[in-house]
């Protein structure tokens, strides 16, 4: 997925909420229908952002040419879970910037929203995130994260220091 280039239009969308999102921000997923194929990815019967987030993410892990959105309150703890899977580069943007700057120099193949922000700032960020290109910038350095995937922790010193 890391050495994918290019834009995410036309990509089969996965898309995760919460039970907070209000009835108004399902208009997130109308605006997602225009970039690609969409599928909900939510489990109606508990709504809860940790089994949104592992739907979504399970769905885009199986699904390499597939990117995943995900919308909770405040787009943090989705984040925080899907990163948590391998293969998953989850960004929390806050603005259009992020967006791209996500896309161009992380390549990361999971948008989350805060729902807080509003449907008008979210609909550029994700207008802006799917159509930026990856383009290959800095791919030794998003390989050498793929290889934090799984990898034991390192063995460190710990050297305490007294005033």
């Amino acid at each position: 997925m890391i050495r994918r280039l290019g834009s995410l239009a036309g990509k089969r969308i996965y898309f995760g909420y919460d039970r907070y999102i209000r009835p108004e921000l399902i208009a997130y997923r109308d605006a997602l229908g225009v970039h690609g194929d969409l599928i909900d990815a939510v489990d109606d019967a508990q709504l809860h952002y940790l089994t949104s987030a592992e739907l979504v993410c399970t769905a885009v892990q199986a699904d390499p040419e597939s990117f995943g959105v995900l919308c909770c309150g405040t787009g943090m703890g989705m984040s925080i879970a899907a990163n948590k899977f391998r293969g998953i580069y989850a960004a929390r943007c806050m603005s259009v910037e992020d967006a791209e700057l996500a896309r161009t120099i992380n390549n990361s193949n999971m948008l989350c929203l805060a729902a807080k922000q509003g449907f008008e700032l979210n609909q550029a960020i994700l207008d802006t995130f799917v159509r930026t290109a990856y383009t290959g910038r800095k791919l030794d350095e998003l390989e050498l994260i793929t290889r934090f995937e799984g990898a034991p922790a390192p063995s460190l010193r710990v050297v305490r220091r007294t005033a």
